[in-house]
């Protein structure tokens, strides 16, 4: 995906601090504006990171493209596991779902990260309509208390001008991702209000 990346976006890349693929698994958390969110993101780490990542995706979207369903055509349906195959196999995804069955798929990022596997988040929980960050899921803090790793957040700027048509794609050099540096949780913080005190952080990166 990398060098395709490269020849249709040319993504800008800004590290704010030394990021190291190490033994100490990170959670990664990212504000989502399109379905291309995830490759742009590993794109921007060092590669001894982006190629040990997991990344959680929206369980009920897995769940139609696996039973070719609720697409918008019956093209779509039918391409629909064929999709499924390839997100799972390229981009080693795994379900996070918006209603029930949280446990089990905290219990999977916890597995994955004793393997020593980095976890992508995207706490909003759906796409943003317009690249506003919208309120992170009190989710997120759950998992963060629960895996005690520190939370890597990743800034993706551009991605709602280019959304609302009013950038191009190609080549634009409009897109920018900011990856920032590691921060402690604190455990001891309700878990809404660990969940907003991420927001705010990756906040604070989309501002710079």
């Amino acid at each position: 995906m990398r060098p395709l990346i490269w020849l249709l976006a040319a993504p800008v890349v800004s590290r704010c601090g030394e990021v190291q693929g190490g033994d100490q698994p990170l959670l990664l958390i990212a504000n989502h504006v399109t379905s291309f969110d995830a490759p742009l993101i590993l794109y921007a780490l060092p590669a001894p990171m982006r190629r040990r990542v997991a990344i959680a995706m929206a369980g009920e979207m897995l769940e139609d493209w696996r039973h070719a369903r609720n697409q918008d055509n019956w093209l779509l349906n039918l391409l629909a596991p064929i999709e499924y195959g390839l997100v799972t196999a390229l981009f080693n995804v795994f379900p996070l779902p918006r209603g029930a069955g949280f446990r089990r798929s905290f219990a999977h990022a916890g597995e994955a990260m004793d393997r020593g596997y980095h976890v992508l988040v995207f706490p909003e929980g759906r796409q943003s309509v317009d690249g506003t960050l919208q309120p992170f899921r009190a989710g997120i803090a759950l998992l963060a208390r629960e895996s005690k790793a520190c939370i890597l957040p990743v800034a993706l700027k551009g991605l709602g001008e280019l959304k609302r048509g009013k950038l191009r794609w190609l080549r634009s050099h409009s897109i920018q991702i900011l990856v920032g540096e590691a921060m402690d949780t604190d455990a001891q913080q309700a878990p809404q209000e660990l969940a907003d005190s991420l927001r705010n952080a990756l906040s604070a990166l989309l501002r710079r």
